[in-house]
């Protein structure tokens, strides 16, 4: 009787043991996710560059459509199309029909800091030029151009402005 008694005890001390450890592992396990978990505007490489069409499939249709003639482009010859998406908050030049200038407004919820990359979709990198409370740009970073993060005066992002290709 006592042997069945110790088995019994023995039998529930691991059954005990195995269920703390499986919560264990849940809990690390949704911490990780969370933590990992990034906030993110857009990821720039699904627009930049890009058509018309590739870009409507990430940002929706475009709300308005207006033709300008930007100097030193090739839009001086012939008019190029910039459209703005999502109650202004994205507006993008399309240069040889390809997104090209992008702007990003309404940003101000966020730190103007270089890691702040990242809510492009792109991996943290040391910036060309770095005046927190001013401008912070990379250049030639992943095929892109230039990326400018403009403060507002706060130490919190005004706007992001991209040039895919194009001066």
């Amino acid at each position: 009787m006592k042997k069945s008694i110790s088995v019994l005890i023995l039998l529930f001390i691991i059954s005990a043991c195995n269920d703390q450890k499986k919560y264990q592992v849940e809990d690390v396990s949704k911490k990780d996710l969370e933590t990992s978990k990034k906030e993110l505007i857009v990821n720039i490489l699904s627009i930049v560059g890009k058509d018309r069409t590739t870009v409507e499939k990430v940002l929706g249709k475009a709300e308005n459509t207006e033709k300008i003639k930007p100097s030193n482009t090739p839009c001086v010859n012939r008019a190029c199309d910039r459209l703005t998406y999502k109650s202004g908050k994205y507006e993008v030049v399309f240069i040889n029909d390809k997104a090209d200038w992008i702007t990003i407004y309404n940003v101000s919820e966020f730190d103007t800091k270089a890691e702040k990359i990242e809510l492009l979709g792109l991996k943290v990198s040391d910036p060309d030029f770095n005046s927190p409370f001013n401008v912070i740009r990379w250049k030639d970073i992943q095929n892109i151009k230039e990326i400018n993060f403009f403060d507002n005066g706060s130490g919190k992002l005004d706007y992001i402005y991209i040039k895919g290709q194009t001066e």
